[in-house]
């Protein structure tokens, strides 16, 4: 027992992914603005609580938002391994990927202007190839695994950890499940086709050749897994302050 600990702990030394390969992540990926952007959000939200409550703030103390970034690094080195993270940033020397990444990033878009531009793929026959391989990327980069991790690890721990969430039955979760994955989804889908709609027809297929590589396998589970976990304890401790079974539909 105690050399098969040792094995274990020396494969997870050896193997999983370096804090050099991890911060390289960071910096191509995008993931750090994003992280750098809850830490900045979520801050607001405690403060606001705070000022509404201030007994309940000064007995939870207060959170600080650096973990998010720690927790999120964390995991990502815990969860990957070193050759899968070498794979992961071998895709962000395509250029196609970055432009990819660029444009889903964008915080300038019109949301009036995203409708609009879903509309014209309704009932055209013309743009029915296109549309199928937007529909692949999206499947690749979207996969619904990944998002279900969210869920599991984020969402339904802190549902059942708020006030009345030991009402919660099981058909209930199942509901909420269903309709969180539908709506991610459904919102990832129209954010993939909004960011290629520059691309030309040999970009798209270039796209979905990356989409399609192991690495997106392994980034997009190890993102949102990591992004859970980044956010879990932050959010468990506002949870006593929302009642969800007041809530239920």
């Amino acid at each position: 027992m105690k050399l098969l600990l040792i094995i274990t702990l020396l494969s997870q030394l050896l193997f999983s992914a370096t804090p050099e390969q991890v911060e390289r992540y960071l910096s191509i990926s995008n993931a750090e603005e994003e992280l750098l952007g809850l830490e900045s959000q979520f801050s607001r939200m405690q403060n606001n609580f705070q000022a509404s409550d201030t007994n309940a703030s000064q007995e939870k103390g207060t959170y600080d938002m650096q973990l998010l970034t720690i927790r999120f690094k964390e995991y990502m080195q815990k969860h990957l391994s070193e050759n899968e993270m070498e794979e992961i940033l071998q895709t962000y020397k395509s250029v196609v990927f970055l432009q990819f990444i660029s444009a889903s990033y964008a915080t300038d878009t019109d949301p009036e202007e995203v409708e609009a531009y879903v509309k014209t793929f309704e009932n055209n026959e013309s743009s029915s190839v296109r549309m199928e391989i937007i529909e692949k990327i999206h499947r690749e980069l979207n996969n619904k695994e990944s998002m279900t991790l969210m869920f599991d690890e984020l969402i339904k721990p802190l549902m059942q950890a708020a006030p009345g969430g030991q009402k919660l039955d099981d058909e209930y979760m199942k509901k909420s499940k269903e309709a969180y994955l539908k709506s991610m989804i459904e919102k990832a889908k129209v954010e993939t086709l909004f960011a290629t709609k520059n691309f030309t027809m040999e970009e798209l297929e270039e796209l979905l050749n990356v989409a399609q590589t192991p690495a997106i396998g392994y980034e997009m589970k190890a993102l949102y897994g990591g992004m859970a976990f980044a956010l879990k304890e932050f959010f468990l401790t506002l949870a006593s302050k929302y009642d969800v079974s007041k809530h239920q539909r």
